[in-house]
């Protein structure tokens, strides 16, 4: 009995599959199928839909344009015209430039609202012979606008005296360049935090500020002198607040002249505070960028900053007596110089005396 059961088993498992019965399989296959089949539905269903939403969209585009060449086709003359104008057959073509002969009327009427047309015309006429003489319009146009800012600042008759300063700062403002308002060059910053290195408490520069200042730097500032037609290159040590240490003297009003003609090295440079090690640092940088050729000719100026000004341009009085990287750095300023020709030009003008 015990074998009969035992061969039972045995032809049982010839019959399975992974453990399943053909049965099995086959209800899994028929599920597989299905499954396959939902998806290439789905599949082929969102096909249709975007199919359908195309057509409707073509169909909307083909009424619009059929409307057009219906209203255009009541007037044979209209439609000649066009066709005439344009040199087009296509409707589609046609519709369009339809709409930019009305965008442009509407255009007209805009500039109408403003100045006439004969005003219009006979300012394309003088702009075309101003470039046929060579004349920048542009900058005649902001010469213009610098001149009548002068004469607002002149003294008119009766009224108080006005200062050469403010004559010379309504230059400044006349030549800034833009229409938004003054441009001025940004700031090159050249911090610690940025990989660019003193010697802790001395102008010393480290190799790579250095080879920074000798091979980068001066082609940055080229490309800012020309852009914003400058000639003077400030630059300026900062500091943070940390104390340098106890010294008795500082040497820089006897070294810094020196060290600016090369007859003295940097190392020399003892300053007693930080407004001097701002001012050597300054001079540091300034005694290597002296000696660019892409520099030569431009005016360089060492300042100091000390310990006063955060990196936000805010006076630093607060207090903040860490050990700030970002604070310790050189700023590299471009501006433009006022010509001894400009200021010999203008009278020197006496206070008013009371009567």
């Amino acid at each position: 009995m015990e074998g009969q059961i035992l061969q039972q088993r045995s032809s049982y498992r010839r019959g399975l599959v992974l453990g399943l019965t053909m049965a099995e399989i086959m209800v899994l296959l028929v599920f597989c199928l299905l499954i396959a089949m939902a998806t290439f539905l789905k599949r082929e269903e969102t096909r249709r839909i975007t199919a359908e939403q195309e057509l409707k969209e073509e169909k909307a585009q083909n009424a619009e344009i059929r409307e057009v060449v219906n209203s255009l086709s009541k007037s044979a003359a209209v439609a000649e015209k066009v066709e005439n104008l344009s040199g087009l057959s296509d409707p589609q073509a046609i519709d369009q430039y339809w709409r930019e002969l009305v965008d442009s009327r509407s255009v007209v009427k805009e500039i109408e609202k403003s100045v006439t047309i004969k005003e219009l015309r006979e300012g394309l006429t003088n702009i075309a012979a101003l470039r046929a003489s060579g004349i920048d319009v542009d900058k005649a146009i902001h010469d213009a606008e610098i001149v009548g800012a002068i004469n607002r600042a002149m003294t008119k008759p009766g009224d108080p005296p006005v200062s050469a300063q403010a004559v010379l700062d309504t230059l400044a403002r006349g030549t800034a360049q833009g229409p938004g308002g003054h441009q001025w060059p940004p700031i090159i910053r050249m911090s610690e935090a940025d990989g660019y290195f003193f010697k802790s408490g001395s102008a010393e520069l480290s190799p790579t500020f250095q080879d920074a200042l000798l091979n980068k730097t001066p082609g940055e500032i080229l490309n800012y002198i020309r852009k914003y037609d400058v000639d003077i290159i400030e630059v300026v040590g900062h500091t943070d607040e940390r104390p340098i240490g106890l010294r008795q003297f500082s040497n820089l009003d006897r070294d810094l002249l020196p060290v600016l003609k090369n007859d003295a090295g940097v190392v020399s440079l003892v300053p007693a505070d930080n407004a001097g090690l701002g001012l050597a640092r300054a001079v540091a940088v300034v005694s290597v960028l002296r000696h660019s050729p892409l520099l030569a000719g431009y005016k360089l100026i060492p300042l100091s900053g000390a310990q006063l000004v955060n990196t936000d341009e805010t006076l630093a009085i607060s207090g903040s007596p860490g050990d700030i990287q970002q604070r310790r750095r050189i700023e590299i300023r471009l501006r433009k110089s006022v010509s001894s020709e400009a200021t010999a030009s203008i009278p020197s003008l006496a206070p008013a005396v009371p009567r």
